[in-house]
């Protein structure tokens, strides 16, 4: 299931649409994120049109990180990842990387990722769409990176076509922003009886 996480961080959009003007999406949305310190969502995971992934999404700057699904609990504290089994009472501990792309980085996906692709931005049917294209040697297994936003410019959803075919969508809402999340939040402390592979 890790396999599926890894992939957060690329995307892809292939339409119509009407030019508003190269980064200016880009800008409301890396000025409204600077506006938040932390927040939370509703999201879902589809691969290639099935949901393979649902749950809740927790983020707090900088880079705390807690992803709640059914079978899988995946939080980092910005130094240390912990990912737990649930069913299997299974915690892998390691240490953060910002430069892995399975540590989900907002920060990365907002403001260092533009900085290696062709930015512009669309609106189509209403919706407000960011598209970021990678350039050569850029690092990003994606052949495009797309971000709709929402009436509160926060992204809504986002599809990804990898380099490889697959085609990933994330679709997020009811988000809270702003509701002081505790850091103990973004901490994983083993139960008595927790299975513990400590990679760090």
């Amino acid at each position: 299931m890790i396999k599926y996480i890894k992939y957060i961080s690329i995307f892809l959009l292939i339409s119509t649409s009407v030019a508003l003007g190269g980064d200016y999406l880009l800008k409301v949305l890396q000025n409204k994120f600077n506006s938040i310190n932390d927040l939370s969502a509703d999201f879902v995971q589809l691969t290639n049109g099935k949901i393979n992934l649902e749950g809740k999404f927790y983020f707090k700057k900088t880079n705390k990180l807690k992803l709640d699904l059914k079978n899988l609990l995946i939080i980092s504290d910005g130094q240390t990842n912990w990912n737990y089994n649930k069913s299997q009472n299974k915690v892998i501990i390691g240490n953060y990387d910002e430069n892995d792309p399975s540590a989900l980085s907002l920060k990365k996906i907002i403001f260092d990722y533009p900085e290696k692709c062709t930015v512009s931005d669309f609106e189509e049917s209403g919706d407000r769409i960011i598209q970021l294209k990678p350039k050569k040697d850029s690092g990003i297994n994606a052949e495009e990176i797309t971000l709709w936003l929402n009436k509160e410019d926060l992204v809504k959803k986002i599809e990804i076509h990898a380099n490889t075919g697959s085609l990933l969508e994330f679709r997020f809402t009811n988000y809270k922003t702003n509701s002081g999340m505790p850091d103990k939040e973004f901490s994983f402390n083993p139960s008595k009886g927790t299975k513990v592979i400590d990679l760090r």
